[in-house]
């Protein structure tokens, strides 16, 4: 047995050890001033803020503090509603509850950001309105509002917006200075009039970026010059009866339109640089393109949607022929076209000849190619023998500035057109460095869920891999 000192010298070690080991394990992020935890709290999904309220009671409350972004992410559950038939009239309520819980306990006098995304209808209206009043009172500053169908597009009986939501008084406030902090507005399949986006437009000082989308009842947009306007980017897209849309604020930077055919709505744009253009209107573009491109002198992105018909790329291949007004600042250009299978799409190779400083030059190829398609289409829009013959001698040139290209759809490289237009490019663009080929369908990549057999693209991609790997000098090529 050891003696009575040993045995307290031994025994004031282990507690010392003891001591230690408990040190080491003590919660020191729970003894945190609430600011700071809060702060940390904010970096979180909101799912995992309120998971912690579960930690401890230091934690119950703490989440309803945070002052950044509340998302309220069910994209899972959206996902799930498409595929596995989950019921909507059992996921809607679940959605619209979980909302209006989190927001009857959030605390904070501001929030940053406000994301509501799901399929939810006019039926729930009571309480989009009541979420619309809370973005209202927390003075958010990003407000993104969508309500789409199972598959990504319009519902029947989509939520409206009107303008008595946002001029009536709210929890005992008036609305004059409603949404004055607003600086991004996003509302999507979300059915507003003129009068509400005038609204936003004229009450919200700070709204720097503005984009509807899906609106069944929006027909005029007039975007006017005047003090202390700070709109930059602005986008009206897929909005069926539109017919107006105005434009004079040298402020914009960003512009896109997707939509029914309309003049364009340029006047004072001098900072224009970057425009988006879907549906018929790249066929206005093109129509009026020595008119509207001097409106684009300081452009430097350019994206034109051509997909939605083969009518549309046919009208502006015809349109542009041989020559297109000159992109003296265009940095970056992206083509989305439709076209039959037995079509020349070497008329892009134009654009790229128009704009002497481009670096970055993508495409996506969709095609129709079955007998119906080819006894429906109009071959008076088709270029005939005689254009196609001059516009291959127009496209005999060298461009110094393309870095980068991406082709999407470049699919079989044994379709004689992809394959011209291929040694097309590598035969222009001789600083090439980088280049992307992807073959699946271009839907394939904002729906991977489409059913497309893997074997059949491996045996795509090695045969694309073999032919740009004999047509081309040595440069970095991807193929996808």
């Amino acid at each position: 047995m050891l003696p009575h000192k040993k045995r307290m010298q031994i025994k004031g070690k282990i507690s010392t050890m003891d001591h230690h080991h408990h040190h080491h394990h003590e919660d020191l992020i729970s003894k945190l001033p609430d600011d700071i935890l809060v702060l940390v709290l904010n970096f979180l999904s909101l799912r995992d803020s309120t998971r912690t309220s579960l930690l401890s009671r230091r934690w119950k409350n703490l989440w309803t503090l945070i002052s950044g972004t509340l998302e309220f992410d069910a994209s899972k559950t959206m996902e799930d509603m498409r595929w596995l038939r989950k019921e909507r009239s059992f996921e809607r309520p679940r959605y619209a509850n979980w909302v209006n819980r989190v927001m009857g306990k959030h605390r904070s006098l501001k929030l940053e950001e406000l994301k509501i995304c799901f399929d939810l209808d006019n039926s729930y209206c009571l309480d989009i309105n009541k979420w619309v009043e809370f973005a209202a009172v927390k003075e958010v500053k990003k407000l993104d509002l969508g309500f789409p169908g199972r598959w990504g597009g319009m519902l029947r009986n989509p939520y409206c917006l009107h303008i008595s939501v946002l001029c009536n008084k709210i929890w005992g406030k008036l609305r004059s200075d409603a949404f004055c902090s607003l600086t991004d507005l996003n509302l999507s399949f979300v059915d507003v009039n003129d009068d509400v986006v005038e609204y936003f437009l004229d009450k919200c000082h700070n709204l720097v970026n503005l984009c509807i989308k899906g609106s069944n009842s929006l027909i005029k947009v007039e975007v006017s010059e005047c003090e202390g306007f700070n709109l930059k980017s602005l986008k009206i897209l897929e909005c069926p009866l539109i017919k107006v849309v105005k434009i004079s604020t040298p402020n914009l930077v960003s512009f896109g339109y997707d939509g029914p055919l309309i003049d364009m709505p340029f006047n004072k744009v001098p900072n224009l640089s970057e425009v988006y253009f879907g549906g018929n209107n790249t066929i206005s573009l093109a129509n009026r393109s020595k008119e509207l491109f001097g409106y684009f002198s300081m452009l430097k992105i350019l994206k034109l949607d051509m997909s939605s018909s083969v009518y549309n790329f046919n009208h502006v291949a015809r349109a542009f022929d041989t020559q297109v007004p000159e992109l003296s600042n265009l940095e970056q250009l992206e083509l989305s076209i439709m076209a039959y299978c037995d079509q020349c799409i070497i008329w892009p190779c134009l654009m790229i000849k128009a704009a002497p400083l481009l670096h970055r030059f993508s495409m996506k190829m969709m095609f129709k190619c079955t007998d119906q398609d080819l006894y429906d289409r109009d071959d008076q829009l088709l270029l005939n023998e005689d254009q196609i013959r001059k516009l291959r001698e127009a496209v005999l040139f060298t461009h110094q500035s393309v870095k980068e290209v991406e082709l999407y759809g470049f699919s079989d490289h044994r379709n004689i057109h992809m394959a011209e237009l291929w040694l097309r490019l590598v035969d222009i663009a001789v600083s090439l460095e980088k280049v992307t080929i992807d073959v699946r369908h271009p839907c394939l990549k904002e729906s991977p869920w489409l059913n497309v057999k893997t074997q059949e693209l491996d045996k795509a991609r090695e045969r694309v891999r073999l032919f740009v790997q004999k047509h081309s000098k040595p440069i970095d090529i991807l193929v996808l």
